[in-house]
């Protein structure tokens, strides 16, 4: 395998699993109610992601110009990983649309709660 064709699948794979791992840890931070910090985290994912989709348009554009893509367990892995951190990503976005709107929901059944008591 070409050293530069190897270094570009190990890139992809250090950025597609960097954004899944910035996308897993926006969910544990909005999970503890941590918004800003998801927030942060999630934009980190982002970043990644996309670093890692330039990465893959630039492999699809050699193909498309008809240059050779040398097929290999690590390009299979490179693409896996990528499509998987996408995948994270838009769970963990929907996840903290969720986790704001049952925290919101909470806050209201304890609002309540404490005017029943008062009464």
């Amino acid at each position: 395998m070409d050293n530069k064709w190897e270094q570009t699948l190990f890139q992809l794979i250090l950025h597609g699993g960097s954004a899944r791992s910035f996308a897993k840890e926006a969910a544990d931070l909005a999970e503890g109610g941590k918004w800003e910090n998801a927030k942060a985290a999630l934009q980190q994912a982002n970043e990644e992601q996309t670093q890692a989709h330039k990465i893959n348009t630039s492999i699809i554009t050699k193909a498309a110009r008809g240059e050779s893509i040398e097929f290999s367990v690590l390009l299979v892995h490179a693409l896996d990983l990528l499509m998987l951190a996408w995948a994270e990503i838009d769970n963990t976005e929907q996840y903290i649309r969720m986790a704001k709107r049952i925290s919101a929901l909470e806050a209201e059944v304890m609002q309540c709660r404490e005017q029943i008591s008062k009464k």
